[in-house]
């Protein structure tokens, strides 16, 4: 019985030394593990925090002796060579696999590192606050690096990675090359080995001035350099055949670009936003994609849509959709021509194009994506065709450059914020066909000064014309307000309805004087705003006109009205207004 006890007591005190604490062996300290025979290279006071005192160069075995045991050394610790600022350098062995977290954090002193083709991982935070490293490869056998290995490495402008696994995986946009090695690299040297960029690599790698993508590479994923604004200039080879949606979005340093004729597949928005970019120039042996204008756009003809563009650009008659965010952030764009062959227009289609002054659409199109001109301030006036059915959601919210806007007999509904802050718009007449009104669609258009609202609207939404504080006449044509489903907050905050007149037809003023939120106009007058189909100008040869007509700032019509509220003025004196519809 005794014996058995004392066997017992042997092995549990050997499984609780399996791993000795700070072996000292030369000058390193080790833990030591008796089971595999293996050590790990660990810190030299009694906890990490005690301070290190590891100095100089050092030079890690591959195998240290223990006894009668020679253990391999497989890996560094954490913390294990932790804020030894007076490290200089350090040879680390083929026999180590991995690199702990915090492992060398703090070690100033050091300026250069080799890491072998054995190790797979480097942990969190290993390298963090290494001022004095210059540059660093990483080698192919790496497949994960942690968090912030290398933030705080001041000094590191150049890093060469020769790992698929580091530069292919998928990452996000918090765990990516950015969040490992921080602003501060200008150069990125991409091995041989790399087959792929994949998501996301190198996101919002702001510091990054040049990158090396070897003929190995044959796919650059999504979002791989967006937001890479110190980017000036990149090679894609010969060897890459997609390139993902948004890849290059932000890249405001790029200038110019050159797809190759491997390329076959272009993502959305894939140079969104690369306001420096004047010219995309597509290799002549590329049959997927044609080179037109300095090939200031990319047009993808199989499935004839416009992916990206910048700068003046004329798109040729084979295309017959321009996709989402194709122009989006081209702010050097100040005109296009849109052929008939175009049947769609996006959504963001051409959002932030502030340099944009004018755009004809044409009678081809029969679908504006939402916010397909948002913030294109420089807009000044936009007709809309007669083959549009709806205005979309924030399609002209910030065009404060425009004054004037057609809207045809077509459009049946305006979408939510449609003309929201477009401070500039004096005047607009919503035809008879539309019925539905969205929220905030006219908020904050200041400078609009009336409105005239048909009697085919069945839907006023909040907030419409919230902010409108220039208003002098609203048009109301139903005989019924109720029939309106007007949100009571249509017209609140700053609308100036103690002085803006609300005209309604004859025999109604009561209704609205007692329907919210008509009732809040403190001047509504009753008129014969019967509806009429046109106003024929009748005319005696060497004549003047029997009538004209006036819009309602006074200013004569040129031809014959087709819709709104018009003045006419006949010869004996006498006027009237009449809505034409």
């Amino acid at each position: 019985m005794k014996t058995r006890l004392l066997l017992t007591l042997t092995a549990l005190l050997l499984a609780l030394s399996s791993w000795a604490n700070g072996v000292e062996i030369d000058g390193i300290y080790y833990l030591l593990d008796s089971s595999t025979q293996t050590a790990s290279v660990t810190y030299t006071g009694s906890s990490y925090d005690s301070g290190n005192s590891y100095t100089g160069s050092v030079t890690i075995p591959s195998t240290v002796p223990s006894g009668r045991t020679t253990y391999s050394v497989t890996s560094i610790g954490n913390y294990a060579f932790r804020e030894c600022s007076s490290l200089t350098s350090i040879t680390i062995p083929n026999s180590v696999t991995s690199i702990g977290d915090w492992a060398f954090r703090g070690c100033s002193g050091l300026t250069s590192i080799t890491i072998p083709n054995s190790v797979t991982s480097i942990g969190n935070y290993t390298f963090y606050g290494c001022t004095g490293l210059t540059s660093i490869t990483i080698p192919n056998s790496v497949t994960t690096i942690g968090s912030s290995a290398f933030w705080g490495c001041s000094g590191l402008t150049s890093v060469t990675i020769n790992s698929n696994d580091v530069v292919s995986k998928a990452y996000t946009r918090s765990s990516n090359l950015f969040s490992i090695f921080g602003t501060q690299v200008k150069e990125y040297i991409i091995g041989e080995a790399v087959t792929a960029i994949g998501e996301y690599t190198f996101y919002n790698c702001s510091g990054l001035t040049s990158i090396t993508i070897p003929s190995s590479v044959t796919s650059i994923g999504n979002y791989a350099f967006a937001y890479c604004s110190g980017l000036t200039s990149i090679t894609i080879p010969n060897s890459v055949t997609t390139i993902g949606d948004r890849a290059f979005e932000y890249c405001s340093g790029l200038t110019s670009i050159t797809i190759p004729n491997s390329v076959t597949s272009i993502g959305s928005g894939a140079f969104a936003y690369c306001s420096g970019l004047t010219s995309i120039k597509v290799d002549a042996g590329n049959t997927k994609y044609d080179s037109r204008n300095d090939c200031n756009a990319i047009i993808e003809t199989a499935t004839n849509t416009l992916v990206a563009g910048c700068k003046n650009t004329t798109i040729p008659n084979s295309v017959t959709s321009i996709g989402d965010v194709a122009f989006s952030g081209c702010t050097g764009l100040t005109s296009i021509t849109i052929p008939n062959s175009v049947i769609t227009i996006g959504d963001s289609a051409f959002w932030e194009c502030s340099g944009l002054t004018s755009i004809t659409i044409p009678n081809s199109v029969t679908s504006i994506g939402n916010s397909a001109f948002y913030d294109c301030s420089g807009l000044t006036s936009i007709t809309i065709p007669n083959s549009v059915t709806s205005i979309g959601n924030y399609v002209f919210l910030g065009c404060t450059g425009l004054t004037s806007i057609t809207i045809p007999n077509s459009v049946t509904s305006i979408g939510y914020a449609a003309f929201d802050g477009c401070t500039g718009l004096t005047s607009i007449t919503i035809p008879n066909s539309v019925t539905a009104i969205g929220d905030w669609a006219f908020y904050y258009c200041t400078g609009l000064t009336s409105i005239t609202i048909p009697n085919s609207v069945t839907s006023i939404g909040s907030h419409a014309f919230e902010e409108c504080t220039g208003l002098t006449n609203v048009y109301a044509l139903r005989d019924e307000p109720d029939q309106y489903n007007c949100n009571a907050s249509a017209f609140s905050d700053n609308v100036p309805t103690a002085t803006c007149i609300l005209h309604v037809p004859m025999g109604s003023k009561a209704a609205y004087a007692a329907t919210a939120p008509w009732s809040s106009f403190e001047n509504i007058v009753e008129e014969d705003l019967t509806p009429v189909r046109q106003v024929t100008l009748s005319e005696q040869a060497g004549n003047a006109p029997a009538a004209t007509c006036y819009d309602l700032q006074g200013r004569p019509i040129i031809g014959t009205p087709q819709h709104g509220i018009v003045i006419v003025r006949y010869s004996d004196g006498t006027s009237r207004k009449m809505y034409v519809r």
